[in-house]
């Protein structure tokens, strides 16, 4: 009797470990990184809730099961809400003593896209937006190491990861809008470097609109100067747009007529803009004369 009595939990015990959606999350992962679909990715998004439900001690994996769930229901499904109300529960729930950057780099993203108003279920949901604001203003710190991590996860300086630089743009994004009232250069810094960024990775327009939110947004802050002339730049080398280049370039020397970066660079730019790189080399042979 206590051979079968045995038998029998081994048995059940057996089952149960079997049936563990943490045993399926790899294979299900590798199929959805090898071809996307939404069937899929709405089954992984199962099994990471579903893997969380079964242990709910495992705090580690249950951070980096949610936050993964959101980050697909975010990017891929445009759920938001669900994102959010996930990665609040991965945050109460979980974590304590835990790294956070996974789940305060998809809150940031979020976060971001709430700014632009493009987050309309979650927009009709003030108490999640708090929470989330909450939690995002007490892991500042996190969001911090989100970046670090990111920085080099995309290649540093030479960018090898285009989709992880995207990212770090909209954290970083996200991130100044975030710190903007409190702390104002640290969110013109994180503008920059973003508006670099995406200047870098093949992106003007999204550059244009970053170096904006400094140039023209408050024009009074020391690195206003930098944002403005780099928006002429942009129009003028990147996007071709020499009437936005030459009216950009003038407002610059009406703001900052004595800047001593860039003062000179925007008349030179007015002089020859439009004008053949032939033409320039000539003009420039004939004054060395």
């Amino acid at each position: 009797m206590r051979k079968l009595l045995f038998f029998t939990l081994l048995s059940l015990a057996f089952g149960a470990c079997k049936n563990d959606p943490v045993d399926k999350i790899p294979a299900l992962e590798q199929a959805l990184a090898a071809s996307y679909s939404k069937g899929t990715a709405d089954s992984l998004v199962d099994l990471y809730l579903a893997a969380v439900k079964a242990h709910p001690d495992n705090r580690a994996a249950n951070i980096q099961y949610l936050s993964k769930a959101a980050e697909l229901r975010f990017t891929r499904s445009n759920d938001p809400l669900n994102a959010v109300r996930w990665l609040n529960e991965a945050l109460k729930d979980h974590g304590k003593g835990q790294n956070l950057v996974a789940p305060m780099t998809q809150l940031t993203r979020i976060w971001n896209a709430y700014q632009y108003k493009s987050t309309p279920d979650l927009s009709k949901n003030p108490d999640d937006i708090d929470l989330m604001h909450a939690n995002l203003d007490q892991n500042t710190a996190w969001i911090d190491s989100s970046l670090v991590a990111l920085d080099k996860e995309m290649g540093g300086a030479i960018v090898k990861d285009k989709n992880k630089a995207d990212v770090f743009i909209e954290v970083a994004e996200g991130y100044a809008a975030l710190v903007q009232s409190s702390q104002l250069d640290k969110s013109v810094d994180l503008l920059l470097k973003a508006a670099g960024l995406a200047k870098s990775v093949g992106n003007p327009n999204k550059a244009i609109q970053l170096y904006y939110k400094v140039g023209e947004k408050i024009p009074q802050h020391p690195k206003a100067p930098t944002a403005l002339f780099m928006m002429a730049f942009i129009y003028e080398n990147d996007l071709k747009q020499l009437d936005k280049a030459s009216s950009t370039y003038e407002l610059f020397l009406q703001r900052y007529p004595q800047d001593p970066d860039y003062a000179d660079d925007a008349q030179n730019a007015l002089k020859y803009l439009g004008m053949p790189a032939e033409e320039i080399i000539k003009q420039f042979e004939q004054q060395q004369k």
